[in-house]
């Protein structure tokens, strides 16, 4: 019973919302605007789908890691932030199915070497600040939503590539490696349904 509800409640609590610009309740107060930034970061699937397969792409990756890829997930970032205007609803699946394709590569290759991590680094910071500020003109919204976008987007990223990084300098063991290839598909899968359901909702 435990198996089955497991996955259950992962996929009711990264249900897809409707495809319109996030909405932010605070209107006033930096710190309350900071917070909503950093919950719609890291509760939303579209970013956090994207974002956390990245993670364990580049922490396995050895020759790359976290400090390897980082400064390409923020140059995405930034171009991401100036282009989000003009990006359309759409980019939501397209957000979701770029998650799924990294977390695929993290599965079936782990340890990839240059230049692939870095290219998803780059496309995955585009992607998902294209996904987060869709909809919303140019630093329309206030400066803490912002910074709490883009603190929890890199705190997703950081967090999960840090923790696959130092677990494999600290147990460098195959059983391990096969942990972190088994969370990716795990994303993977996770991934493939909330896009489904984003591209054909329930009636």
């Amino acid at each position: 019973m435990r198996r089955t509800a497991a996955p259950l409640l992962v996929l009711f609590a990264l249900s897809p919302d409707q495809g319109d610009a996030h909405t932010f309740e605070s209107t006033s107060g930096l710190y309350n605007q900071f917070n909503d930034g950093v919950i719609v970061a890291l509760t939303t699937p579209s970013i956090v789908l994207c974002l956390l397969p990245l993670g364990i792409l580049a922490g396995t990756a050895r020759r790359v890691g976290l400090r390897g890829a980082w400064p390409w997930l923020l140059g995405g970032q930034a171009i991401g932030v100036l282009i989000a205007p003009i990006a359309p609803p759409q980019i939501a699946a397209v957000a979701l199915a770029l998650g799924l394709v990294t977390a695929v590569l993290a599965a079936l290759r782990p340890g990839v070497r240059s230049p692939v991590p870095q290219a998803a680094a780059a496309l995955t910071g585009g992607v998902s600040a294209l996904a987060a500020f869709e909809g919303h003109a140019l630093f329309e919204l206030p400066l803490g939503v912002h910074a709490g976008l883009l603190l929890g987007a890199n705190v997703a990223f950081t967090g999960v590539a840090a923790v696959a990084s130092a677990s494999l300098d600290r147990w460098p063991r195959d059983w391990l490696r096969v942990g972190w290839r088994i969370a990716a598909s795990w994303l993977a899968a996770i991934s493939a349904l909330v896009l489904a359901f984003l591209l054909r909702p329930l009636p």
